[in-house]
């Protein structure tokens, strides 16, 4: 495990000192954080994306270590967004321990319209790895959409399917778990790859990111689709976040989006900076 930078490592000693707070919040808090610090906010900013101000949304949020980050920045206003109650309360208590005021709330953006107040009212929305698990990629980014303003950023980040761990494997925690490209067996192997899963309902999410299968060229046809306007796309061999968690520095592969196949098989990550058209 990497050490995190001495930002985050503020940030994190502090929440120690909570009782109510245990290491597994303040571990992914801390890497959340870091990539906040470390590469999001900067990134943003270099594309022209104003931060200060900014009313800013993140779905499926975690621990809001990002969000923490993005408020420190100046935004005027963060949301976090998650299905878990247990992620919802931990960035309550998180919010509360380093000093920052945000909202939290369990919410299903495929199955719940959003909230009147939050209806095109966020200038920027993040949905850093969750897209891949909403069935309908398209409709998805559609209700995203209705959270945004006219002119709103949308920053969506997400591992293509058929990378080295693109069937998200590690959940299944077992001896295959450590192998890459197991969603390239045919259907009966696969089967056989999580009969041993740690969990059945890691098994159900390992199956379904099978069925939804997203990729690359399936994300930019959606993008197009929803007609968001496309403001920059980055491929990674190694991913930022890696960085945090196994302190390996990032490695780009945008040479990659040219070259239809190879671009899924070897991107371990895609970002998209997005546009709502006013």
């Amino acid at each position: 495990m990497a050490k995190f930078p001495p930002r985050t490592e503020e940030k994190v000693n502090i929440l120690a000192k909570r009782e109510d707070i245990n290491s597994y919040d303040r571990y992914y808090f801390g890497y959340q954080y870091g990539l906040g610090t470390e590469y999001i906010a900067p990134y943003l900013k270099s594309k022209g994306v104003p931060l200060s101000g900014a009313r800013i949304c993140e779905i499926g949020c975690g621990e809001s270590g990002v969000l923490a980050a993005l408020a420190e920045e100046g935004a005027a206003e963060v949301v976090g967004i998650d299905l878990r109650d247990l992620a919802i309360e931990s960035s309550k208590k998180i919010f509360d321990a380093i000093g920052i005021n945000g909202e939290f709330a369990i919410h299903n953006i495929i199955t719940q319209p959003p909230p009147e107040k939050w209806r095109a009212h966020f200038d920027i929305v993040l949905l850093r790895d969750v897209i891949e698990h909403l069935e309908e990629t398209e409709l998805s980014l559609r209700h995203v959409m209705d959270f945004m303003k006219p002119g709103g950023w949308l920053y969506v980040v997400f591992p293509p399917y058929y990378s080295p761990f693109g069937a998200h494997q590690h959940l299944l925690d077992n001896t295959v778990s450590k192998f890459p490209y197991i969603q390239l067996l045919p259907e009966p192997l696969f089967k056989q790859a999580y009969k041993n899963a740690r969990l059945q309902i890691d098994v159900e999410e390992v199956s379904m990111l099978r069925r939804i299968r997203l990729t690359i060229s399936k994300m930019r046809r959606a993008i197009k689709n929803a007609l968001l306007e496309l403001v920059d796309e980055e491929l990674y061999f190694i991913r930022p976040v890696f960085k945090l968690k196994f302190g390996l520095p990032p490695i780009k592969a945008n040479l990659l989006k040219y070259i239809p196949g190879l671009r899924e098989l070897a991107a371990l990550e895609a970002s998209y900076l997005l546009r709502k058209k006013q």
